[in-house]
């Protein structure tokens, strides 16, 4: 399933994908809101993938990797997009990119 490092990233992308959501709850432009949270969906959906394929002993799925990656571009794009003097979108960009983040350590270290 993967050393400490890399476990600890993906509970690391796990958490601040988390947090995204919480963050994005308190947006009040709900265009940016439910894009955002689209995006996150999505990453979770493709995380989802990946956690089946390890429970099931087998290598993470590319189309997996795709799924979050694609997923995170998406929220980080509309939370770019959102009116930084709005709090929750402003703590939101911050939750994205420490998904990112932790997904890049996913990356390099799984």
């Amino acid at each position: 399933l993967g050393g400490l490092g890399c476990n600890v990233a993906r509970l690391q992308i796990v958490r601040a994908l988390g947090q995204t959501g919480n963050d994005i709850s308190g947006i009040q432009d709900a265009s940016v809101k439910q894009s955002a949270q689209a995006g996150v969906d999505q990453a979770n959906d493709g995380i989802g993938q990946i956690a089946q394929a390890l429970l099931a002993g087998e290598a993470p799925p590319q189309d997996g990797r795709d799924i979050t990656e694609a997923g995170l571009t998406a929220a980080s794009s509309a939370l770019a997009a959102g009116d930084a003097s709005d709090p929750a979108v402003a703590s939101a960009q911050g939750s994205i990119a420490d998904a990112i983040s932790a997904g890049k350590d996913v990356v390099a270290k799984c």
